[in-house]
Parts: structure tokens; C-alpha cells; sequence
């Protein structure tokens, strides 16, 4: 069977915030995703790619959240559409990786931005994720590494 698993992007690119994202699990992250035999998807930074670098955190329900919540669809639509295109021809989604505390970026958090335009577009799409985890930002990761081994 093939398989996928997205990810958020400072996953692999710590180098998207400042200060980094905690980079001292993604060899782990990776050992588990090639053990697996899964494929990535690299989602955008939205943050990054809206603000740039130096940047402030938009946060659900704050003014700019409406017009952040727009821009995440549209970065999004063409991943949506790539992500549509492996489910039409058998690759399954088996997860999605994202970030614990992240304002755009959690995907445990029903309010973080970008995962909450994710999930309704695959919704929508009726696409199926079976886990869905958030990579700690501190610790060392044991509960997280738990809830990705069915992957």
C-alpha cells in the first residue's frame, strides 16, 4: 500500500521561526516515517510566507485571524488538490504531523488556523486521516512517539 504522511513545515525546517522550532526530535521523526515506508508532503509555512521571519503569531479570533484564515485556503488549494490526486489513484494519507502549542499550526488544536482549513478542505473532499498527532515543542517526545507508531 502506499502511503503519505504531511507534515508541518518546521518539521523538517526548523529554520522557518524565530526563534527555531525545536529541531532535536526530527531524526527520530524521520527513522519513523522511512521505518514506515511513507512518503512526505511538506506542508507551507503559512506564518513564514504571510509576516516572513520576523513575525507575531495570529491567533483565532483575533482581528487579522479572517484575512490569515483566507490566505491559509489559498496556500492550501493547490496541497488540497495534489492530496486529492493521490487519493484518486490509492496513496492514502496515514497522517498529519503538526506542531504542539502552534497558533496556524497544531493539528490537535481545533482552532489553529491552518490545520482547521486543512481538515475542512479534506473534509470536504472526503478524505480520511487516521492519525493525527503534534510534535512536542519541549521533551523529549515519548508520548508523542507513541501515537505515531500506527502510522
Amino acid at each position: 500500500m502506499k502511503r503519505i504522511v504531511l507534515l508541518s513545515h518546521c518539521v523538517l525546517n526548523s529554520f522557518c521561526e524565530l526563534p527555531q522550532a525545536p529541531d532535536n526530535l526530527r531524526e527520530e521523526i524521520l527513522k519513523v516515517i522511512i521505518d514506515k515506508n511513507l512518503s512526505i508532503v511538506q506542508l507551507p509555512c503559512p506564518e513564514l510566507s504571510y509576516q516572513g521571519l520576523s513575525r507575531s503569531s495570529i491567533y483565532p479570533g483575533t482581528p487579522e485571524a479572517e484575512e490569515y484564515e483566507k490566505y491559509c485556503q489559498q496556500l492550501l488549494s493547490s496541497v488540497v488538490a495534489n492530496i486529492k490526486e493521490y487519493k484518486d489513484n490509492a496513496i492514502e494519507i496515514a497522517g498529519i504531523i503538526g506542531i504542539d502549542t502552534s497558533p496556524s499550526c497544531s493539528i490537535m488544536d481545533s482552532k489553529a488556523i491552518m490545520m482547521k482549513v486543512l481538515m475542512k478542505e479534506l473534509s470536504d473532499e472526503e478524505i480520511t486521516v487516521k492519525v493525527l498527532a503534534d510534535m512536542p515543542v519541549e521533551g523529549d517526545g515519548e508520548k508523542f512517539f507513541e501515537n505515531i507508531k500506527v502510522l
